[in-house]
């Protein structure tokens, strides 16, 4: 993805590359505890891309992950209780980043001073976020809403 942009957009991926791994938990697909989640959920399907955060406050044990390939692609969150709740489908690579809110934060004000990216992130609670790429220039991002019991979507953005 980042070799069919302009430089400029290749700058700006590249310092967002920088705020999703400061302080989230990119591990590889074969993490011990991933494997144990998947396991404990019944997921069967190969992980592309995952991520680790304390979307729910008090459970650091979640994961995002990309299950899949495209076309039939799909983010997820694997809940450290064995729930499984579905983000979206995916149509390229896979593209996963956990934030934290802080991160999310420098993420929103990375893309507002951008020029070539268009969008918005705001964390509304006070777990982690997630965000992915589900076409190679549009990204998505969710946070779990503690009084709807799910997640839902809270900004994204163009190249």
């Amino acid at each position: 993805m980042v070799t069919l942009l302009p430089q400029a957009s290749r700058r700006w991926v590249a310092a967002l590359s920088v705020v999703a791994c400061s302080g989230a938990t990119l591990l590889a697909q074969s993490s011990p505890e991933l494997t144990a989640l998947l396991g404990r959920a019944g997921v069967t399907a190969p992980v592309s891309a995952s991520c680790r955060g304390e979307f729910r406050p008090g459970h650091a044990g979640d994961w995002a992950a990309a299950l899949g390939a495209a076309p039939d692609g799909r983010y997820v969150v694997l809940q450290d209780d064995g729930q499984t709740q579905e983000l979206a489908g995916f149509a390229g690579k896979a593209d996963l980043s956990c934030y934290t809110v802080r991160e999310a934060d420098r993420l929103n004000d990375t893309i507002a001073q951008s020029t070539t990216m268009n969008g918005r992130v705001v964390a509304e609670w006070d777990g982690a976020v997630v965000c992915g790429f589900i076409e190679p220039t549009i990204a998505l991002c969710w946070q779990y809403a503690p009084e709807a019991r799910k997640f839902v979507r809270i900004g994204g953005w163009t190249t």
